[in-house]
Parts: structure tokens; sequence; C-alpha cells
């Protein structure tokens, strides 16, 4: 009597490191790519605090750079095939020991190593930005509840992982053209984390940050769903609500609560960039002033909403004053 034949073939490295539906995997992606984003926006701030400390100083490039550059060198030389996370490490080690030369030996940015006004606020914009979107939620929810959920309710993966592999490539996306931003001529975004219209739909650099956030938005909108029905389905017999550790409590109560604001705050992100590319005027009102000049705009008397992540709207008396050029404006 022979033995049965496996049928069974093992995925090849792509699919085991890379494309993988495995939730396990799926967690550790995104707890290394979000430990990568937090010490980029560490870095940011590290280059304020400096113009801060130094404000008429040239910044040390080199001081700033022998470090990522020894670490990412030796991340690769580790690391190779057999440990893909580590070379992976050290490629953003490298990658940000060159954006660093890069922002140094721009004239629009550093001239002669001092930093320029417009890209200080490039870099207070994209630290918010980074450290929020980039970093702290997907490593709470992304690395942290991919991998541990499914193990604390004994589940054997997330109810959709084709969805949950999904989830995470959209936020990869979105973080690679937040990057990208950097090195575009007009630069990254100017108007903080927050995206305050109207300067975040007359400042220059605001689009790809917003194309970016659409795709991170997306992508926590899927993990969100996936959460939630992972949870209410996919519990091991005999574990009731009662019985939920309270770590699967709160990814189930935070994936209900980005499912209530993150729509908003997409559809927000998609006006102000329809603002800023096809001529709408969803954030502008009519009479606003840029530079000297009446804009002309046929928007309504008052922006849609003050902000994309507030949603509040304005009284009557600021919706009419604001849609009036002031006296000294017109001077």
């Amino acid at each position: 009597m022979t033995d049965p034949v496996d049928h069974h073939t093992e995925a090849g490295w792509w699919r085991t490191y890379v494309f993988s539906v495995d939730h396990k995997v799926i967690g550790l992606q995104y707890g290394i790519t979000s430990l990568a984003f937090l010490f980029i926006g560490f870095s940011l701030m590290a280059l304020m605090r400096w113009q801060l400390a130094f404000p008429s100083q040239p910044l040390p490039a080199t001081l700033f750079m022998i470090g990522p550059l020894v670490v990412g060198i030796a991340a690769l030389l580790i690391g190779g095939r057999k440990r893909p996370w580590l070379g992976l490490s050290g490629l953003v080690f490298l990658g940000l020991a060159g954006m660093i030369y890069f922002f140094v030996s721009s004239e629009t940015r550093m001239p002669g190593g001092i930093m320029l006004p417009e890209f200080y606020n490039q870099l207070g914009a994209m630290h918010g930005t980074i450290m929020i979107f980039l970093g702290v939620v997907p490593l709470a929810v992304g690395a942290f509840g991919n991998y541990l959920v499914p193990l604390q309710i004994g589940a054997p993966d997330m109810a959709f992982p084709r969805l949950n592999m999904a989830s995470y490539w959209v936020y990869f996306i979105g973080g690679v053209i937040m990057m990208v931003s950097f090195f575009t001529p007009e630069g990254a975004a100017q108007s903080g984390w927050t995206s305050y219209p109207p300067l975040s739909v007359i400042s220059p650099g605001q689009t790809l940050w917003l194309i970016a956030m659409i795709f991170v938005i997306t992508s926590s909108l899927l993990g969100s769903i996936n959460f939630i029905v992972t949870i209410i389905q996919l519990r091991v017999k005999g574990m009731g609500w009662m019985r939920l550790p309270i770590f699967v409590w709160a990814q189930m109560v935070t994936a209900f609560l980005l499912l209530l604001a993150f729509p908003s705050l997409e559809i927000g992100a998609i006006l102000q960039l329809l603002d800023r590319v096809a001529g709408t005027s969803f954030y502008l009102s009519s009479g606003m002033i840029v530079g000297g000049r009446v804009l002309d705009i046929a928007g309504g008397a008052v922006p849609c909403c003050t902000s994309i992540f507030s949603g509040s709207w304005p009284t009557r008396k600021s919706m009419s004053s604001s849609s009036r050029p002031s006296a000294l404006s017109q001077k």
C-alpha cells in the first residue's frame, strides 16, 4: 500500500512574503512598513528641530546621513532572501539617506544647507501625516490587529484573506505616493496634516497628498469591514461576546468608528481634489483674494465645509463676511 500523494504545493517566495494572504504575514508587512514610516516621520521632525535650534546654520548632512547609510548597508548584507524583512528595512534606511541628500542639495528646499520657510512647512505637514496615517494607525490596527485577532478568537484566518492583502497594498501604494510628493517640482504638502481649506486648495503640493490620502482611507475601510466580519462570524464555538478578549473588543470598536468617520473624510478629500484639478469650488468661496487679486471662481457664498476633518459649517455671519473682500485687501 502506497502513501497518499500530497497534492498541496508550497507557495513560492513572492506568494509567501510579498503577495501573501496569511494574516500573520500581512500583520508583519503592516508592522514593518508602519515602523519604517514612523522612522521617516521621526527623521523629518529631527530636521525641523535642527532648524529651530540653529536657524542660520547649514544642516550637517553627513551627520544625518551616516547613521542610515551604515544601518542600511548592514541590514542588506545580513538580510538577503532568507531574511526579507531585514533586507527591506535596509532599503528603507538607504532611501532615507538618499532623501536627506536630495533635500540638502536642492536649491528650492535647502540652498546651502539652510532650510527655506516653505520647506519647513512641508516637513511639518508631512511629519504629522506620516506619523498618524502611515505610522500609528496602521501599526495599532493593521499590524497588531491582523496578527492577533484571528489567534485570540480561534479563527483560521481573516474572513476575507484576499481583501486583507488588498488592504495592505492599497495602504502601501498610498504611502509611496505620499513619499513621491517630496521629489516633485512643487514639493510636498504645505497645509498641515489636517488639510484646512482654502489654504489646502490654493497652496502647491497638496494634490499628491490628497491622492495618497484617498488610498490610505480606502485601505482602512477595507480593513474595518474585514475585522468586523471576522470577529462576528469566525469566533470559535462557545466564545460569546462577553468572553472576547479586551484587545478584540478594542479592534471591533475601532473598526466601527473608522466605518463611521472615514467615508465622509474620503468624500471630503475627493471634493478637495476636484477643487484642485477639475476647477470646482466646493471649498472656495466667491470673492476670495489670493496674491492681491480676486479669484475668478463661480462657487457658492461659502466653502462647503471648513475642514475635511471637522466637517463643521460656518455661521451666517462668517458666511457673509468671508464672501466680501476687505478694504485692506482692496488696497
